[in-house]
């Protein structure tokens, strides 16, 4: 089995969307079925939005203070966060099977815990695999926001007007504002809750994984014991962080472009979101960190003893005269390695993230809010700057 059937075992972009693609016959091929799917959703959430606020006046121009064009929030969601999060399907999926089909063969699961390993790696396929949720999900996303029309009263809106509502009627929505109300937004809803259930699953995987007695190498190259596979598939979902601060950017944005808000003051928001995103992903983590110290202080213990045996051992026979030449043996070389090895036991990280991993996931859950920057100044404007400054 490749890894991208293993890993898309547990999560896919949408099992009923997907099979719903396979039974139009528009792609049996997992990548090619990706696009479609993504070219789908994204069609449906989006298109009717911008044909209708097209032919009510609504979609560019000055019949509205906010355009569906000039809407940051609402381009944001229905063209970045719902692609970002249908790739990451895939992207994910290939990480998650990597990581498997690691933790299959390898001997990092010792035979006392197989028993335990199988149990949680079916349990993660049936919870995230299920059709049942999946639906579940989507009714609760397109029952809520009618729900919510329904009985709460209507009155009339203050602020500035917007492509969503109806220019005739200060209370009811518009063509445009009803399909996104009752379509377009819950769809997006329901993408961001079904990753975050996929994501407590693929948590609550990791937390019973860390809880095995685990073989872990103090010696392995990676410096994690050898779970370096299962690190990176945790670390692919910053895509889907990336696509959360990406629909809490659009909001921001609307306030710098329409609320009166300038950037310093939204600039602690800016900071808590990055930071809590970090700290989201990389905390489930630390479910490895107990097992991790203790084949640490195991490693250095052992290979502690191993090394003064060594060199006692070096030390007596090069110390006795009459020895061959130093240079002309083997024992100079085994004293390296074994200084190597020792060196790789005493770097063994405690937490599998190091430093520069973090910095790596905190700039790329900051991209978006690093676009920010474009509500204050046009691109035209950087470009300019950038070029005066280089020529």
């Amino acid at each position: 089995m490749s890894h991208e059937a293993a890993g898309q075992g547990v999560f896919k972009s949408s099992l009923w969307v997907t099979r719903l693609m396979a039974r139009l016959g528009l792609s049996s091929d997992p990548g090619q079925a990706s696009l479609w799917t993504t070219l789908l959703v994204v069609g449906i959430i989006s298109l009717p939005p911008l044909i209708l606020s097209a032919l009510g006046g609504t979609a560019w121009g000055s019949a509205v203070e906010i355009p569906f064009l000039h809407d940051a929030n609402s381009l944001v969601r229905l063209f970045v966060v719902v692609p970002v999060l249908v790739v990451a399907a895939n992207a994910v999926g290939v990480q998650l099977g990597v990581a498997m089909s690691y933790l299959d063969s390898s001997s990092l699961i010792g035979e006392a815990d197989r028993p335990e390993y199988t149990d949680a790696r079916a349990d993660i396929g049936r919870r995230a695999s299920s059709t049942t949720t999946e639906l579940l999900i989507l009714a609760l996303a397109l029952l809520v926001p009618l729900l919510l029309l329904l009985l709460v009263k209507a009155e009339p809106r203050s602020g500035l007007t917007n492509w969503m509502l109806d220019p005739t009627d200060d209370i009811a929505l518009s063509p445009a504002g009803w399909y996104f109300t009752l379509i377009s937004r819950p769809l997006v809803g329901f993408f961001l809750v079904l990753w975050a259930w996929r994501y407590l699953v693929w948590c609550l995987f990791m937390r019973r994984l860390g809880g095995m007695d685990l073989e872990l190498q103090p010696a392995h190259p990676d410096l994690v014991g050898g779970i370096a596979p299962v690190v990176r598939a945790h670390t692919s979902f910053v895509l889907v962080g990336l696509a959360v601060n990406a629909a809490l950017s659009g909001a921001i944005a609307n306030e710098l472009l329409y609320g009166g808000v300038s950037m310093t003051e939204v600039r602690p928001e800016i900071v808590f979101f990055t930071v809590i995103s970090v700290i989201a992903l990389a905390a489930p983590l630390i479910a490895f960190t107990p097992g991790l110290i203790r084949a640490k202080n195991r490693g250095l213990i052992e290979y502690g003893r191993l090394g003064h045996d060594l060199t006692v051992d070096f030390d007596a026979r090069w110390k006795t005269p009459g020895n061959e030449k130093l240079l002309d043996t083997a024992d100079p070389s085994a004293m390296a390695d074994f200084n190597a090895d020792y060196d790789t036991v005493r770097g063994m990280k405690v937490f599998p993230l190091g430093l520069r991993a973090l910095v790596v996931l905190a700039v790329i859950l900051f991209v978006p809010f690093g676009a920010l920057a474009l509500t204050q100044v046009s691109l035209t404007q950087l470009l300019r700057a950038m070029a005066s400054k280089a020529f």
